[in-house]
């Protein structure tokens, strides 16, 4: 599809940006976010560290960029740090064991990855480690690690029973004694384990969690914890557990969205990149980019994704104009049917486009088109399309406010349609402390702009 518009892959590509030397020009801006960071991850060889903000606003694009800078000391100043190369998904089902063993896997991964990548051999209790990990060691299971000690202490010697059986404090030992290894035999001063949606999690799980790694898997040495959630993840942790609240670096780093010049900026880099031809422009106009912009707050994901999405429905209605074209139908089922409907494409998307752009009001019918079909494609009842419309006119809503709106009671405002409709990205959370607002978000602003919810 995208050869049609000029370019070898799509300007719009929603993946986040890896710890990669070719991914750290595609971030753009974000200079007071990196100072934080880096001025935070120099205070200690270890901590707990707090990333947050809304969804799709770029954190882990950001984190991962930054990740890359201060493991290849290309960052101005900062520790020279292992980068997590897989972040640990948290998820709703998940055990606290099974959470703290896939953080053992992923610091391994980890310096599996660098290792590879640059040609060294995987120190020897790292990869048994692995094994031990895979359930394929030698010795029943059981493994004997050196860890090193602190302060040219001598260090200990800890046994290891199989993963199965393994106690927070054996995993701590396995955590502990590859961090020993990503400093005495890698020479970095930490490695990063960082544990991603922690939003998954309910508030009870999250203290769970927080007490359970307090005194184990957040007090080894040499590493440092991420934990990265949505906006306000810092006051609620600080509200479940002062204790773990006290042990994280600063009060946390809020990722807020890039403005809109910065959007601009970021998307004629990758348009640049990827165009065939040099001073290619963008299939949309910047026109486009800020509505999708304003009605996601800034979500530079989501305004990505629609973009794609956009371009997406309008070569499909170009193709499907030159199918039933009469000229493209004589040479249907002939050898050269492939080539002539291609050349008939690509003169059709030729006179659409307006100096090389789709004009906005043919991408706003397309865009209307797309959030109507998405809408539909929820089922949501006539309540709560109400609801969504009544948050869209007031502009936010929290549970309290439950007497402005169409429904029974606060619970059931709560429980069935606040955290109901914003785990179908309708709403976007705020959270301070323990009170929650909710507003309007992606499709659900779109639909409200385009009176599909009335």
């Amino acid at each position: 599809m995208w050869e049609s518009l000029g370019f070898r892959e799509s300007p719009y590509n929603t993946n986040p940006l890896l710890p990669r030397a070719e991914d750290i020009d595609l971030l753009v801006g974000r200079d007071s976010e990196a100072t934080e960071l880096c001025t935070q991850l120099g205070t200690s060889s270890g901590g707990v560290l707090v990333l947050s903000g809304t969804p799709g606003v770029g954190k882990t694009s950001f984190f991962n960029v930054q990740q890359y800078r201060l493991e290849n000391d290309l960052a101005p100043f900062g520790p020279k740090l292992l980068a997590a190369r897989t972040l640990c998904p948290v998820q709703p089902t998940d055990d606290l064991k099974r959470l703290a063993l896939r953080a053992v896997d992923s610091l391994y991964r980890s310096i599996h990855a660098w290792c590879t990548l640059n040609s060294q051999p995987i120190p020897k209790q790292v990869k048994e480690i692995g094994e031990w990990l895979a359930g394929t060691g030698t010795s029943a299971f059981s493994l004997g690690v050196s860890i090193l000690g602190c302060g040219g202490s001598m260090g200990r010697t800890a046994q290891l029973p199989k993963a199965s059986d393994a106690s927070f404090e054996a995993i701590a030992d396995a955590l502990a004694a590859m961090s020993s290894e990503v400093v005495s035999t890698l020479g970095f001063k930490s490695a990063v384990i960082a544990l991603d949606n922690l939003e998954n999690l309910s508030d009870e799980q999250l203290g769970s969690m927080l007490i359970s790694f307090r005194d184990t898997l957040f007090s080894i040495a040499n590493v440092w914890w991420v934990l990265i959630g949505q906006s306000g993840l810092g006051s609620l942790i600080q509200s479940l557990d002062p204790r773990v609240f006290e042990r994280t670096t600063g009060s946390g780093i809020e990722i807020r969205p890039i403005e809109i010049r910065e959007l601009h900026e970021a998307i004629a880099i990758r348009v640049s990149r990827f165009h065939n031809s040099k001073g290619g422009k963008s299939p949309l106009t910047e026109e486009t980019h800020k509505r999708l912009y304003e009605a996601s707050f800034g979500e530079m994901r989501f305004v990505l994704k629609y973009s794609n999405s956009i371009c997406a429905k309008f070569v499909e209605v170009v193709r499907d104009q030159v199918l039933n074209s009469p000229a493209i139908k004589v040479v249907q089922n002939t050898s050269g049917f492939k080539k002539t409907f291609e050349t008939a494409i690509n003169a059709s998307i030729g006179r659409m486009l307006i100096n090389q752009q789709l004009a906005h009001p043919q991408a706003a019918s397309f865009l209307r088109k797309i959030v109507e079909s998405e809408l539909k494609g929820l089922y949501l009842n006539a309540k709560e399309m109400a609801v969504l419309e009544a948050i869209g006119k007031a502009g936010q809503a929290r549970a309290s406010d439950f007497k402005n709106f169409p429904v029974r009671s606060m619970q059931d405002f709560s429980s069935n349609y606040l955290t109901k409709l914003h785990r179908q990205n309708l709403l976007t959370r705020k959270q301070e402390g323990r009170t929650v607002t909710y507003r309007l978000r992606g499709i659900a602003q779109l639909s409200h702009t385009f009176g599909l919810l009335a």
